[in-house]
């Protein structure tokens, strides 16, 4: 059974802005170093990180 093209460019665009938290986070991850005390800051990287693996899981959903 084929899908609708259109849904796939839908499920694509939608994971792609899934994986903007995720760059983000990555990208202040490495600018500002890793913080050792600050529990809250890591968890908000672990949340934007686990957003932007569904991005990715959206993505290859998308094409397969």
């Amino acid at each position: 059974m084929r899908r609708n093209p259109i849904l796939i460019i839908l499920m694509v665009i939608i994971g792609v802005i899934l994986l903007l938290p995720g760059v983000c986070a990555l990208v202040f991850m490495f600018a500002g170093g890793f913080p050792r005390g600050d529990s809250s800051l890591v968890m908000l990287w672990s949340v934007s990180l686990l957003i932007s693996g569904g991005g990715i899981w959206l993505i290859v959903k998308a094409f397969r």
